[in-house]
């Protein structure tokens, strides 16, 4: 099967979006190979050096792409040609990347862990404190309870 090539303007759908293979994002003047299977897009070179076939996962749409054609295909936004629509699910170019995800997952861990050792730190002063030193410092101060226990009396007094 014979692939016509397309060519990226400025007007293009396909402007900004990236390459199956290289993942570089199609500027004006690329040359574009389109999956005759699925519609997945390729830099020319790219879909060439792929031998000729769609680098998506499953996929086996195939072809040489005709050199022989005078002018390559330029597909507009609105204009006449019609893209397929794509039956492969491709990461999106915006958001979260693998990258981003990775590093928001090791703060967490991070964070989990600091806790984690700082409670433990806690419990190792904690039981030197309290057994070695014999510190009671979770104690209830002796002074603390009567003055809660006079409170209703002094107000009774104050009000009186």
């Amino acid at each position: 099967m014979a692939l016509r090539p397309v060519i990226v303007d400025k007007s293009s759908p396909f402007l900004g979006e990236a390459c199956a293979l290289c993942k570089q994002p199609f500027g004006p003047g690329d040359e574009l190979a389109i999956c005759p299977e699925d519609a997945t897009r390729h830099h020319l070179h790219c879909w060439r050096a792929n031998g000729d076939k769609c680098t998506a996962y499953g996929c086996t749409g195939h072809g040489e792409v005709n050199s022989a054609t005078p002018r390559a295909t330029i597909i507009r936004r609105g204009g006449s040609e019609e893209e397929p629509e794509s039956k492969v699910q491709t990461l999106p170019t915006r958001g979260f990347h693998c990258a981003q995800s990775c590093l928001l997952i090791a703060i967490a861990i991070a964070i989990i862990l600091f806790a984690i050792g700082c409670f433990g730190l806690w419990a190792i002063a904690d039981y030197l404190m309290i057994e070695v030193l014999g510190w009671h410092y979770r104690d209830p101060i002796a002074g603390f309870v009567p003055l809660l226990n006079a409170i209703p009396s002094v107000i009774a007094l104050i009000s009186g």
